[in-house]
């Protein structure tokens, strides 16, 4: 009330006066500025003798909240909190985990309803202390080395899926380009390449393997790199959409073609990935239903550590096959190829 006495450039006992219809009036010109400068501040008084009502919110820590994995799935996770009467309050992290431990510090102090975090590597110790004492945490995506409730995708499955389809389409030398392996996604990812690979009696050649960050310009200097060596690959997965976009650029470049100089398999259906041409064969996540399923979690108490682990869908379209398509994909039930 003082601030907004401050701002209208009256006295506190007007601002009172106005504010909570009395004990004595005050002219419309006085009403009018109390109230322009009440809603500037946003102070909104809870009746009569009472102290203001504290506005229910969510914080989110994300690497980057303009990467449209994570813009997607804060869509879907505040449009369930909003329905809730929350209000979400977002930061990015930046893959920075000095940053994040500011961010989240700063949230804790403001006495935040819960918090749903994708951590940069392992959750920061002032989180999991928030969640013994009782306050809602969820961890998305990420897992961070902790027990806290978590909602992932099926990353070790998805990636191992993609690589069995490209070493039947034909391909025996399939590169990876994937994220940084602290990152637990990026860890699983690998997993799934590695065990694929294995399975289909192919060797694992380390300058098949690109780990970076998932950013465009790791995905594009990877692809350089990976198509200069003295046997490039015939094959390349990518493990993320930004990732994709990345190796795309670098093989136009050099007017290479996929599938007919490299075949391509990305993680992550973009729009564009329908677009492009030929457009590319993806795995499919679950990203909206994974925002919904953080926040409604949350709003559960997001205790128990409570696992859930979604599944990917592989869509099949053109940039991959060497050949014809095997009957075996054709007659598959639940992949998709659009």
């Amino acid at each position: 009330m003082r601030e907004v006495a401050r701002k209208a450039g009256v006295s506190l006992a007007t601002v009172s006066y106005v504010l909570n219809q009395g004990p004595r009036p005050v002219s419309a010109r006085l009403q009018e500025r109390v109230q322009a400068a009440a809603a500037e501040l946003g102070y909104r008084p809870a009746g009569r003798g009472r102290a203001r009502a504290r506005t229910a919110t969510v914080g989110v820590v994300v690497p980057d909240a303009t990467n449209s994995f994570f813009s997607r799935a804060l869509g879907a996770a505040e449009q369930v909190l909003a329905a809730e009467g929350y209000l979400v309050v977002v930061g990015s992290s930046r893959e920075d985990p000095d940053r994040e431990l500011q961010l989240v510090r700063r949230l804790l102090r403001a006495r935040v309803d819960g918090l749903l975090l994708t951590p940069v590597g392992r959750v920061p110790a002032p989180v999991e202390q928030a969640a013994a004492g009782g306050l809602p945490v969820v961890v998305m995506d990420r897992d961070g080395g902790s027990r806290l409730s978590r909602v992932s995708m099926n990353d070790y499955g998805s990636a191992f899926q993609a690589v069995r389809v490209l070493a039947e389409s034909g391909h025996q030398r399939i590169a990876l380009v994937n994220g940084s392996e602290r990152i637990s996604t990026a860890a699983e990812r690998l997993r799934g390449y590695r065990d694929s690979l294995a399975l289909a009696e192919l060797p694992f050649r380390p300058e098949y393997l690109r780990l970076g960050a998932f950013s465009f310009e790791h995905g594009r200097q990877a692809t350089r790199e990976l198509m200069a060596l003295h046997k490039p690959p015939e094959a390349i997965f990518s493990t993320s959409a930004i990732l994709t976009s990345g190796v795309l650029s670098a093989l136009r470049e050099q007017r290479l073609r996929w599938p007919e100089d490299v075949a391509v398999i990305g993680f992550g259906d973009a729009v564009w990935a329908s677009l492009v041409s030929p457009p590319m064969t993806v795995i499919e996540q679950p990203i909206e239903q994974m925002g919904e399923a953080a926040a409604r979690l949350l709003l559960a108490g997001g205790g128990g550590g409570q696992q859930v682990v979604l599944d990917c869908r592989l869509v099949l379209r053109e940039s991959h096959w060497r050949s014809s398509i095997p009957a075996h994909y054709q007659e598959a039930g639940g992949i998709g190829r659009r």
